[in-house]
């Protein structure tokens, strides 16, 4: 299995869907983010890396990441500062302005533990931004390939936050293409009924240049949407930028 989210997280690091969650980022802890430079900021679920030359334009950044394949990958990359290779929650003595999660707290059974480890470890009003997959009701065999224990909605992940959270955004992302998924893992899914055991249990992804460079447009257009306030009502993942309160 970890070789198989290893492969994931490889080929996200260079596609569209990619691309598209990290102009998102980039934008939310732009504009949500503590007004000081430089920031220190700390991924959980780093992945491959996928995100940190992203997150060091705002500062000094820290990875977590618990496979060891991933960690090489961050190590010879030699973006992060530091590298803690523990999983949620693990004992740290350091507070962060920014911990980002992205498609990474589903992969976690204890969601709550971790959410409030995220919390404890914020400085007073330092921000936690996460993406998580969308709609309980759209789990399915792509989901248990990439080790998910659930999907969630907008609301139910503002619900799994600890009191001590001031929701700045919560709404979804990759509502454009939303109609296009849907239908393309209804087709997948009922194929792989059809010949069980047959085929990858991963949806597969459109990685042809021109598709790639499509679908990032359409991505890059959603994010400009967002960055003049236009709040998703439906789309294939979450987003969610909390605020640690100002008091200690």
């Amino acid at each position: 299995m970890e070789t198989t989210a290893y492969q994931q997280y490889s080929e996200e690091s260079g596609d569209w869907l990619r691309k598209g969650r990290a102009r998102l980022l980039a934008h939310l802890v732009r504009e949500f983010g503590p007004g000081r430079r430089p920031l220190e900021l700390l991924e959980v679920g780093a992945g491959v890396g996928q995100n940190l030359g992203v997150l060091a334009e705002f500062g000094a950044v820290d990875a977590n990441e618990v496979s060891p394949l991933g960690q090489e990958a961050i190590a010879k990359a030699g973006t992060a500062r530091t590298l803690y290779s523990t999983s949620l929650p693990f004992e740290l003595d350091r507070r962060y302005d920014v911990i980002c999660a992205l498609d990474v707290i589903e992969h976690i059974e204890d969601d709550r533990a971790a959410l409030l480890w995220i919390h404890d470890h914020l400085s007073p009003g330092g921000i936690f931004v996460a993406t998580v997959p969308a709609y309980p009701w759209l789990f399915s065999d792509h989901d248990r390939a990439l080790q998910h224990f659930r999907r969630y909605t907008a609301g139910s992940f503002r619900a799994a936050l600890p009191a001590g959270f001031h929701v700045e955004a919560c709404a979804y992302f990759n509502q454009l293409l939303f109609p296009a998924a849907v239908g393309s893992r209804a087709v997948w899914s009922a194929a792989r009924k059809l010949r069980p055991g047959k085929g990858s249990m991963k949806q597969p992804s459109p990685k042809s240049g021109l598709a790639s460079s499509a679908l990032e447009a359409v991505l890059g257009a959603e994010v400009d949407l967002i960055a003049r306030g236009y709040r998703p009502r439906f789309g294939l993942s979450v987003f969610c930028v909390a605020r640690r309160g100002a008091a200690a």
